[in-house]
């Protein structure tokens, strides 16, 4: 099989992470680049899981968003007061428009991350690139509204690793 297109796999792993599993898709994840699709995916998941948990006292506050001149690449920074957490990172424009449109999935519109409808467009367009094996069942998963509330145990070990 064919790996899929990194930004079309980066959507699939942020949205439906189930579709391209590791234990079934284990050649694919020895590709470094296909690694490091994944660890921006949890990345992302964890942004969204913060900045969008159901919990009003563990949601994140967002601070600042600001947007560079390099590339089209943001500068994202929030709080979660509960957890004593300042997070800053920068995301590419895809990126971006994966956490928007999953927050808004999520929770509705956040004051200063509207993606509106080319967030959909955007993310639909990308996911053309999946190879042909997998992307019908993932483009049902997106539609199935499969970003679910449930904890992600990959994106807390992810996470360690890229610190």
């Amino acid at each position: 099989m064919n790996s899929p297109h990194p930004d079309a796999l980066l959507v699939a792993l942020v949205l439906c992470p189930g579709v391209y599993s590791r234990n079934r898709f284990y050649a694919m994840y020895s590709d470094p680049e296909i690694l490091a699709v994944r660890r921006r995916a949890a990345m992302i998941r964890s942004i969204v899981g913060e900045l969008a948990h159901s919990d009003l006292l563990r949601r994140g506050k967002l601070l600042s968003i600001e947007r560079g001149a390099i590339q089209g690449r943001t500068t994202l920074t929030y709080v979660v007061a509960s957890l004593g957490l300042r997070r800053t990172t920068t995301l590419s424009p895809l990126e971006l428009t994966l956490v928007q449109y999953a927050i808004e999935r999520r929770i509705g519109v956040i004051e200063g991350l509207d993606g509106g409808d080319q967030a959909r467009e955007r993310i639909e367009l990308v996911l053309r690139g999946l190879s042909p094996d997998i992307a019908d069942s993932a483009r049902k998963a997106f539609e199935n509204d499969l970003f679910d509330d449930e904890t992600d145990e990959s994106v807390f070990q992810d996470a360690q690793h890229e610190q």
